[in-house]
This record gives structure tokens, C-alpha cells and sequence, in this order.
């Protein structure tokens, strides 16, 4: 508790110090207006924000010409609808609640050059029907511990988008900085953040993030250490729908490469990506190796914009004499303007000769409908299978199904596991989302396997209840 109060005053005295003014930036408040943010999914695995640098229109000097009551809410739907970004026609009453983000105050250093400053704050708790003796939720990870409240993720960012408008020169860059429960899980397993010294085992912090773009027409250089390309779900909490998250995500996907990786838009609906890295959640080569590694993809949307399609792969050395490959598919299909499916199917292999062939694979499926402006409902249900049980455990250390991250037998759960998930996401205001979910998970195991993925091993399923609050700035 001690640890997460110090979290909570040190996010307030962050935004209060970004808030902090000098004389010099008071002066040029006409020059640096408010920035606006909008968050938006990057190719299915990444992600952007997307700056709107509006000038505040000055109040007019005659009375006559000052907006009158009426012209808060407007007659034209369709105006506000745009402002909004609504699709149906009901913004019309709503339009003050929800398109008008909170944001950060914008250090006029930063904004001169582009740069913003924002991020969110995420809280939440989940509550496992078993009673685990040992308060962990199995083997769901980010959203781990049964019936404690958790500071999921406290993140900053610092970002500035790169766009040439296909013509020119241009640059950008990213960084992000995470504090909570879920910085654990998206730590490199060599180096940067292992070698912090973090000694506390639920709250740590990550640097995810931090890249240099460079432009030139229709092609993007990507230069650091960035989120992988791979998969549906991503880490930002903000650009999921559901609290916790697929085994495809956790145990099946990479989530971050170090190395480069260039983007070029062969036109509106074809862009392809390829480049190097390092290996998954990899910085250093403290393991004794020394190899670079493929990632790439190519994405195409339809001319409708009603079908998306994603394909990306990595292959890399992965350790010593580890040889990884891994690829996955991803399928929107936008079937009305309420209703939303995506597929994902993944498939991974490890090639080593201490161990032999080691494969994971699996299908999600997620249906998304929108209820109102405030409210949608989500269904995810997935099928993950671990053949030679070599990727699903509990990570955090302390959890009784691998205290140490490795079971006496050399191997986990071989077998397959499946969870259905349905949940809600209310939205009051654009920077406000409330996400309660219901989940039940259940394994099929290959052979006998003792101990079981859930209840502290006592149990192979597992119904769970959970709910996060995000507020974005």
C-alpha cells in the first residue's frame, strides 16, 4: 500500500510540475495553445498519437457577434459528428462531454517544436472464484493478483509524429516511461531495465519505448527500441478493449525488438515493413551472442476501408543455439457501423538442439458492437495450444506454479488452453473508460500434469471477475 500511495503522489506531482509555467512561457501563450490527443491503434501492434495544434479562436470585441446559448449544442449533426468523430448521429447532445479531452499543460519548449506531453493512469482489480491460497490468478498475467488492487500502469509519454504528407524531409520520435504492476511484463530479458536493480517483485518500472523517426516521402525510418509489429493486442492499456489479456499476447508474441525497421507506403491501401533486430525483449548481448534477427510485415486495407488485413513475422536467434520463428495474421472485417470481428491466428516455433522443436499456436477471435456513444460490448474466445509445454507458466516470482520461473520437470502446461471473456467499456468522457470483464479459462492437458495452471496448481479452470478505470491526459 505504502509503495502505491507513493505511485499516486509522485503521478500528481508530475502533472502539477508539468504544469509549472515560466515567465517566458506565459508570454507566448498565444503562440502555444493547447495541444489536443487522440489515441489510435498503429497497424494492429503499435501504436501513434496523432497532435491537432488548433489555435483558441479569440472572443469577439462586439457583443452582437458573441455565440449565443443555442450554439452549444449544434443543429447540424453532422458538424458535430466530425468534431467527434461519431459515426451514427447521436453526438448532437453529448457533444461538450466528448470532445473536449483533458490534456496535459503543454511545456511551450515542447510544443514550439511539436513534442507533446500526455499519458494515462490505470487501476484495477480482479477477483478469481477459487481463492487461490497463493493470490495469484493462475496463469493470467498484467492483471495477475486475486482481490488486491492494482496500479497497473502510471505512463508518461513524450512523442512527436512525423508526417511528410508523402512530400519531403521529416522527423519524429517517441518515448514512453511506465511505472506499476504491468512494467514487469513488458521488461527486455537482457538488459536496460535488468540491470535497474529493482528488487520490489509487483511494482517496477519499463522504458518500452524510445525511438527516432526519420522521413522521406512515403518512407519511415525506425531507429531504437520499439513496440514489435506482431499480434492484435498491444501494452498501452488505452488501445485494448479488455483488462486482461490472451496467452497469445503474454506467452505466444514478442513485445518489444531493439534495431530497425523502415515503413513505406506503396499506396493508401498497401504498406510493407521490414527491418533488423535484436531478438524478443532483447537490449544487451549478455546471453553470448551477437546476431541480428528479421521483422517485417505487410498490411493492406480494402478501398472501403470495411476489411483490414495484417501479416508480420520475426525470425531471429533467441539465446544460445535457439532458433526462433514466429508469424501471426490479423483480419478485421467492419460488418456494420455498429459490429466489428477480428480474427488472429499466430503460430511460433523454437529450433534448439539441447531440446529439439518446441511449437505454440492458436486462434483468437474478438466481436466488438457498439451499443451507444458511451457504451460497447466485446466477446473475446480463444484457442492457444502448447505442445511441448515450454511458454505458459506464472512469471511474476512468488507465484506457487513457478517460483522461479522453472517447474522441477523442465516443462509447464503442455496442452491447450482456451478462455472466454465478455465485457464493457463505458466512456463518460473521452478520457474516462470503465472496463469491467467476466472471464473463464480452462485447460486441456496432454497426458498427466501435476501441478494444474490454476488455484495454485490444484485446479485446471478458473472463472474470474475484473474491472480497471483508465484516465487518459
Amino acid at each position: 500500500m505504502r509503495i502505491v500511495n507513493l505511485a499516486i503522489a509522485g503521478s500528481v506531482l508530475g502533472i502539477l510540475l508539468a504544469g509549472i509555467a515560466t515567465a517566458d512561457e506565459k508570454a507566448a501563450q498565444d503562440i502555444c495553445q493547447p495541444l489536443s490527443v487522440q489515441q489510435t491503434a498503429y497497424e494492429n501492434d503499435d501504436y501513434d498519437y496523432y497532435l491537432s495544434f488548433a489555435p483558441q479562436e479569440k472572443p469577439s470585441e462586439s457583443p452582437s457577434d458573441q455565440p449565443t446559448a443555442a450554439a452549444d449544442e449544434p443543429d447540424d449533426t453532422a458538424v458535430c459528428d466530425a468534431a467527434c468523430g461519431g459515426s451514427r448521429g447521436r453526438c448532437r447532445r453529448c457533444c461538450r462531454c466528448c470532445c473536449e479531452p483533458w490534456t496535459l499543460p503543454q511545456p511551450c519548449f515542447l510544443a514550439r517544436r511539436g513534442i507533446t506531453l500526455g499519458g494515462w493512469t490505470e487501476v484495477g482489480i480482479s477477483v478469481v472464484a477459487n481463492n487461490p491460497a497463493d493470490r495469484f490468478n493462475g496463469v493470467v498475467t498484467f492483471n495477475d493478483r486475486d482481490g488486491e488492487g492494482q496500479l497497473n500502469q502510471q505512463w508518461f509519454y513524450l512523442d512527436r509524429q512525423v508526417d511528410t504528407g508523402g512530400y519531403g524531409w521529416g522527423w519524429g520520435g517517441h518515448v514512453d516511461f511506465v511505472y506499476g504492476t504491468d512494467a514487469y511484463f513488458t521488461q527486455c530479458t537482457d538488459g536496460l531495465e535488468a540491470n535497474w536493480d529493482q528488487e520490489e517483485r509487483f511494482y517496477q518500472a519499463a522504458l518500452p519505448q524510445f525511438y527516432l523517426d526519420v522521413a522521406y516521402n512515403d518512407l519511415t525510418i525506425r531507429i531504437g527500441h520499439f513496440f514489435t509489429i506482431i499480434g492484435y493486442e498491444v501494452v498501452p492499456a488505452p488501445e485494448n478493449f479488455f483488462y486482461s489479456h490472451a496467452y497469445a499476447k503474454q506467452y505466444g508474441e514478442p513485445f518489444t525488438h531493439t534495431g530497425i525497421l523502415g515503413f513505406y507506403d506503396l499506396s493508401d491501401q498497401w504498406r510493407i515493413i521490414g527491418g533488423l533486430q535484436r531478438g524478443w525483449n532483447q537490449f544487451d548481448d549478455t546471453d553470448g551472442h551477437d546476431s541480428l534477427g528479421f521483422l517485417g510485415g505487410v498490411n493492406w486495407t480494402s478501398a472501403s476501408e470495411r476489411f483490414e488485413l495484417a501479416f508480420a513475422i520475426t525470425a531471429t536467434e533467441q539465446g544460445v543455439d535457439v532458433d526462433r520463428t514466429m508469424y501471426s495474421i490479423v483480419g478485421t472485417t467492419h460488418v456494420t457501423d455498429y459490429l466489428t470481428w477480428v480474427i488472429q491466428h499466430d503460430y511460433g516455433q523454437n529450433n534448439a538442439p539441447r531440446v529439439g522443436k518446441e511449437e505454440w499456436y492458436g486462434v483468437n477471435n474478438y466481436l466488438f458492437y457498439e451499443l451507444n456513444d458511451r457504451w460497447d460490448v466485446g466477446l473475446r474466445f480463444e484457442w492457444f495450444r502448447d505442445d511441448q509445454g515450454s511458454r505458459v507458466t506464472g512469471i511474476r516470482p512468488t507465484n506457487a506454479l513457478a517460483p522461479n520461473g522453472v517447474l522441477p520437470a523442465g516443462a509447464f502446461f503442455p496442452g491447450d488452453f482456451y478462455e472466454v471473456t465478455l465485457g464493457l467499456n463505458w466512456k463518460p468522457r473521452q478520457n474516462i473508460i470503465l472496463r469491467p470483464e467476466v472471464r473463464w479459462d480452462w485447460y486441456d492437458a496432454i497426458g498427466t500434469v501435476n501441478p494444474l495452471p490454476y488455484d495454485s496448481g490444484d485446479r485446471a479452470s478458473q472463472f474470474m471477475f475484473g474491472c480497471d478505470l483508465i484516465v487518459t491526459y
